[in-house]
């Protein structure tokens, strides 16, 4: 644009100074015509276009088509550059930056609308004298006749506005070197310096404050006007007698300052403050002043205070205290309490009180009305007629106990500062009382700069983060208690914890006796509040028709009493404790039939409204869900175990799930594991990985420890259709199919021999006896009658061969069982106590072992029993007479070995060779021999526990097993 005015005429000589051929004429014509704002640069310049035409054709005498052409490419650019110049200046006049032209001299000639907005009637003014105290400053950068950037303060007709001025070279309608200006707004600056939670203070370079931003304007209490005519000394006084001009030794320093001062606030008061600051750099080495940040003293320590707050404590309650004490270290206060709201902001409750007053805080939720909400929303949070305001904003709380406690103990004012969550909603309040202290935006643009919002909301989410991770772990404990007993003890005392209640009791429904049974209960503090007083042992029952817990069975509904005492809407409640003083019940359903009643008690009132019942329900139902699992599980179990094949449920990939009582005979421990580990053979793995519906597949399985046994099986698989590919495999153990058939052949056999060879022998003992009672000969009465007595015995005991006769077929039949640990001492001595009397007074005990402990083998105790009970047997019917001793010998052999020694004295295995012309002595010799028929099967049952069974020359036996190291089972 001032290329194109200070270019030289078009049109040269002299056409009289009617003519528009002189250069100023020109120049006067254009600016005149483009500053009245109705014609384009174009029509502005037409007129001497056409003059250089007619110019053209007089003095050359070219035609107009002559002339066309040589003026063709001179309008071409005209036109380029006049829609340019007519774009430009269209935006400058009607654009939101205030633009000027200035003359030569400085004075106004042109101003946009922007200008005319900020600055009305300013035309012909000198632009410079706007600027106060920076004129000179103003006026130097118009005289530069180059581009330049200042800050300034333009007096405005309301306010004094801060300002960035761009100032540049312009040609005036004389052609004498002016300027054009820019007023940029610095509201954007001054925003980020109100942000601030120190106070601002810019000074000009005589030390008077040209700008102060909200945080200043609170602490000084003057207003922004105000400070604006100040001198910075008027507000800032010595930390000392020392220095007296602050401003003096501040300006002077070049890389900045800090130290403290004394504010001078309009009330009168002293306030010790930190304070620093930096030149203020209007350019490069030119400073304007000063940016001076200062803070209270005490709220800078509480800040300090406050960063540290999360980092030394961890209890929720605790950061909450200490952020209260912090805060009274600023804002005085009597009492103050923080808070949460529910999520509808229709309910508040108070969940820390600082400090304790002196009488009750006796209520949990106060509800919170619209009024009260769009109170918080106008953001004038602090009132100074606690009173007024309760009886205003929310008179259903007038007659609450603790508001009329919080009046009576003569607060008077409050300030409150709300805090939202994600979303706009707010989620807690801290609240400030005082009786003596009226509250004062101030106070609350303190408590803001503060930073007390990100504690506070920590404390409230670690709260609320403790609270889920307690009712996890109550799910948890739930799912896994083994009895309803420890349920309902659970849920007493995990409520309580999870949910903050002060009471929970749990009631089962015992419909058979028609009561209500009080099953357990907990109190988390020192409340009075147990149903059960202590030490006291007798049940507590209830009439299922009777009180809250009958009127919650008939609704099947979950009740909320806010006062027992009125007992108009109480549902009969029946008290029980002095402190009951609010309840709440919950039906917990077991497959759809209540089965329990949560009880929850408060010694405050309202103590169950707002959230509480909406976390009582949703507790119900992932009880309800707990249960209903519970309940099929133990149907699936009961199921499962009444499956006499062994039953076993693996998952998608093969992996053993559950097995029942058949099952783990077979497999052992074999939860978690891969049934295909069980194939004995390659294709019997790959049958077992296998899914699908599959019926009477011959498989091939080991089982138990190196050496593994191997058994053979009938099997069947088929999904369970149960979404998660679960698949069920049932196993028949074709030996056991056989034993089962060849066990009901021997038991007829065994029967049949039984009933046929137990009748002779006993009338052989009849007989026997009554040949005793007919001896007449005295001299051989004695012996003949002691012979007979010992056969009579016999017989007797041959009755004991058809009882072990079942035993030795099994033990002789290759283990099926898992075997498992078990003191080898204790089957033995087990063993003894079985036998007779007689039996067992002669038994004589050596225990070599010097320390008793259990001594454990790995087998199956019932086989191990029959080789003790049969070896044991067998010695006995070996005596000769009454009065012979079976010795046992215990002692534990090198590495590791249980020697159990059984041995008869010496004498009787040397008389047990029989003459061969004494009948007695060979019918004795075939009762040895047919005693011994069991030694083979004793013998196995040793072997099979890895051990051995060695015969002492007819006259007993010693077994030899390997000791485990490991302990017994719990």
């Amino acid at each position: 644009m001032e290329e194109l005015r200070a270019t030289p005429s078009l049109v040269s000589g002299d056409r009289g100074s009617h003519s528009l051929m002189s250069e100023q004429g020109i120049r006067r014509h254009v600016i005149g015509a483009l500053r009245s704002r109705q014609t384009s640069l174009t029509s502005a310049l037409q007129p001497l276009v056409q003059e250089q035409a007619h110019m053209l054709v007089s003095e050359f005498g070219f035609d107009a088509q002559t002339v066309g052409k040589i003026l063709q490419s001179q309008n071409t650019m005209l036109s380029v550059l006049s829609d340019r110049y007519d774009a430009l200046d269209e935006a400058a006049h009607y654009g939101e930056i205030p633009f000027v032209e200035l003359a030569h001299d400085g004075r106004i000639v042109y101003s946009n609308a922007a200008f005319d907005k900020l600055l009305p009637g300013r035309r012909g003014v000198p632009f410079s004298g706007l600027f106060g105290s920076r004129a000179a400053d103003v006026w130097m950068a118009l005289q530069a006749n180059h581009n330049s950037s200042l800050r300034a303060d333009i007096q405005t007709n309301d306010m004094v506005r801060q300002v960035r001025v761009e100032i540049g070279p312009l040609r005036d309608e004389d052609g004498m070197p002016g300027n054009y200006a820019l007023l940029l707004d610095q509201s954007a600056e001054q925003s980020r310096l109100d942000a601030l939670q120190d106070g601002v203070l810019r000074t000009d370079l005589i030390g008077k404050i040209r700008f102060a931003n909200d945080r200043a304007v609170q602490v000084l209490g003057f207003s922004e006007s105000e400070l604006r005519e100040m001198p910075l000394s008027q507000v800032f006084g010595p930390d000392d007698e020392g220095t007296t001009n602050l401003f003096g030794e501040w300006i002077t320093k070049q890389t900045g300052f800090s130290g403290f001062v004394r504010l001078r606030p309009k009330d009168g008061r002293s306030i010790l403050a930190r304070v620093s600051g930096t030149p203020y750099m209007e350019a490069p080495n030119s400073s304007a002043g000063l940016l001076v940040l200062f803070a209270p003293l005490a709220e800078d320590r509480a800040r300090q205070e406050l960063r540290t707050i999360l980092a030394e404590h961890d209890d929720p309650q605790e950061i909450i205290e200490a952020t209260l004490q912090a805060i009274g270290k600023v804002i005085p206060f009597e009492m103050s309490t923080f808070g949460v709201y529910s999520d509808l902001n229709d309910f508040w409750r108070a969940l820390t009180i600082f400090p304790k007053p002196s009488w009750e805080w006796s209520t949990r939720w106060f509800k919170v009305p619209p009024g009260v909400i769009e109170w918080l929303e106008q953001g004038k949070t602090w009132d100074n007629n606690l009173a007024a305001f309760v009886e205003s904003r929310n008179p259903e709380e007038k007659d609450n106990p603790v508001s009329k406690a919080i009046i009576a103990d003569k607060f008077e004012s409050m300030l409150v500062l709300p805090i939202r969550k994600a979303g706009g909603r707010f989620g807690s309040s801290l609240a400030l009382l005082s009786r003596k202290h009226k509250y004062t935006p101030a106070d609350l643009r303190t408590l803001q700069n503060l930073g007390v919002e990100e504690i506070l909301q920590a404390a409230d989410a670690a709260m609320e983060h403790a609270q889920a991770r307690a009712l996890r772990k109550l799910k948890d404990d739930l799912n896994k208690a083994p009895s309803a007993r420890a349920i309902a003890e659970l849920l007493a005392t995990g409520t309580t914890q999870c949910l903050g209640w002060e009471y929970v009791g749990v009631f089962r429904i015992d419909r058979l006796r028609g009561k209500f049974v009080l099953v357990a209960e907990h109190v988390k503090n020192d409340r009075n509040l147990l149903v059960k007083a202590a030490g006291r042992k007798a049940e507590y029952t209830q009439e299922l028709s009777s009180g809250m817990l009958g009127s919650c069975l008939a609704e099947r509904n979950i009740l909320v009493v806010p006062d027992v005492s009125d007992t108009e809407r109480n549902y009969g409640f029946i008290k029980t404790a002095p402190d009951q003083r609010s309840a709440m019940t919950v039906p917990l359903l077991v497959n759809g039939k209540i089965e329990l009643i949560l009880d929850m008690e408060s010694s405050e009132l309202n103590a169950f409204r707002g959230p509480d019942r909406d976390a009582a329900s949703g507790l119900a139902a992932d009880c309800e869900q707990i249960f209903a699992a519970r309940w099929h599980e133990a149907i699936e179990h009961a199921l499962m175990n009444r499956i006499e094949q062994a039953a076993v449920i693996v998952d998608a990939v093969g992996t053993i799930c559950h097995m029942n009582g058949a099952a783990a005979n077979i497999f052992g421990r074999a939860r978690d594991k891969k049934l295909s580990t069980f194939g004995a053979r390659p294709e019997d793995s790959a049958q077992l990985s296998e899914s699908g519906i599959q019926h009477r597949l011959r498989l091939h399985l080991t089982i138990g420890d190196a050496p593994r046994t191997e058994l053979t099986v009938l099997a069947s698989r088929e999904p369970l259709n149960d979404d998660y590919g679960h698949q069920l495999w049932l196993f028949t153990s074709l030996a056991d199919q056989s034993r089962e058939s060849d066990w009901g052949y021997l038991e007829e056999t065994v029967t049949s021999v039984a009933r046929e060879t137990r009748a002779p022998l006993l009338m052989a003992d009849g007989l026997l006896r009554g040949a005793a009672s007919l001896l007449s000969k005295p001299e051989l009465m004695q012996n003949c009658a002691g012979l007979l007595e010992q056969a009579a015995n016999h017989l007797l005991k041959a009755d004991l061969t058809f009882e072990r006769l079942s035993e030795r077929l099994v033990v002789q039949q290759t283990p099926q069982e898992v075997p498992e640990l078990f003191d080898a001492l204790e089957v033995l001595y087990h063993e003894v106590e079985g036998l007779p009397v007689e039996d067992r007074d002669a038994i004589h005990f050596i225990d070599e072992i010097a320390t008793r402990r259990p001594l454990l083998v790995k087998g199956w105790t019932k086989r191990l029993s029959f080789a003790f009970r049969s070896a044991l047997s067998s010695l006995l019917s070996l005596r000769i007479t009454p009065n012979d001793k079976l010795t046992v010998t215990i002692a534990e052999r090198p590495q590791h070995h249980l020697s159990v020694s059984m041995r008869l004295p010496a004498m009787i295995a040397d008389t047990l060779a029989p003459s061969a012309a004494d009948p007695i002595e060979q019918s004795q010799h075939r009762a040895r021999q047919m005693a011994s028929v069991a030694v083979e099967a004793i013998r196995k049952a040793a072997e099979q526990h890895d051990g051995t069974l060695t015969d002492l020359d007819g006259a007993g036996f010693e077994f030899n097993l390997p000791l485990c190291a490991q302990e017994a089972p719990v």
